[in-house]
């Protein structure tokens, strides 16, 4: 049996750029777009409606912010997954979403590819960003990282083993499961587990929230 695809809310208050995403996401078979808004003050009603599963959410609206979205919705029973749009030069300010529960975080400008695929991982319950998203990610923390802060990240570093270390720091690169293991030779099972051990050790929601504490340590 097909499983039914995925539902996807978008959130944009540019209606061009919600339209462009929408018509990408709606390219795949297994994504289905039921809905687009465009302000932060309606998804809370559109959830009701619409149930998706997936959120792709602008950070930067004109009444209500994306952030503000995250953290009144996303700690809600049967909430959905929330993904982050932003534009390549804006601030950190998607890094209180991702602090704040968002899965994950796509620039405006992504390769369609990129596009479906990250919006197809966080579905399935996993968080994406893409090598772009990553290093605009580490430029963002670093530049807004205080020195208590990157202690406290170099001291996770060392909890870790050598190849916790290096996975960790692979997926601050913005390296997918599959790329870690035909990097270092192994199963993605085995990148799978050793990342597991990294959440549990450091505490981390998703890769992103791995991704963002590499980069506090100053080391990836």
């Amino acid at each position: 049996m097909t499983a039914a695809p995925a539902r996807i809310l978008i959130v944009d208050d540019d209606r061009m750029a919600a339209a462009g995403v929408s018509m990408v996401v709606s390219s795949a078979d297994d994504l289905h777009v039921v809905g687009t808004r465009g302000d932060g003050d309606e998804v809370a009603d559109a959830i009701r409606e619409l149930r998706p599963d997936v959120v792709l959410c602008d950070v930067r609206m004109p009444r209500v912010d994306g952030v503000a979205v995250v953290r009144r919705l996303a700690a809600q029973p049967g909430a959905p997954r929330f993904l982050m749009m932003t534009a390549f030069d804006e601030d950190g300010l998607v890094l209180q979403a991702i602090e704040a529960g968002a899965a994950g975080f796509l620039l405006k400008d992504e390769d369609p590819r990129r596009i479906i695929e990250a919006v197809r991982a966080v579905a399935a319950g996993d968080s994406a960003y893409s090598p772009r998203a990553a290093r605009q990610l580490t430029e963002w923390v670093q530049d807004s990282s205080s020195l208590s802060s990157r202690r406290a990240a170099l001291a996770k570093v060392e909890l870790l083993t050598e190849r916790e270390r290096e996975f960790a720091f692979a997926v601050a690169d913005g390296a997918t499961d599959a790329e870690i293991a035909a990097r270092f030779f192994v199963a993605e099972t085995t990148v799978k587990s050793t990342l597991g051990a990294v959440r549990t050790k450091w505490g981390a929601r998703n890769r992103v929230e791995i991704a963002v504490t590499a980069a506090r340590s100053g080391l990836a």
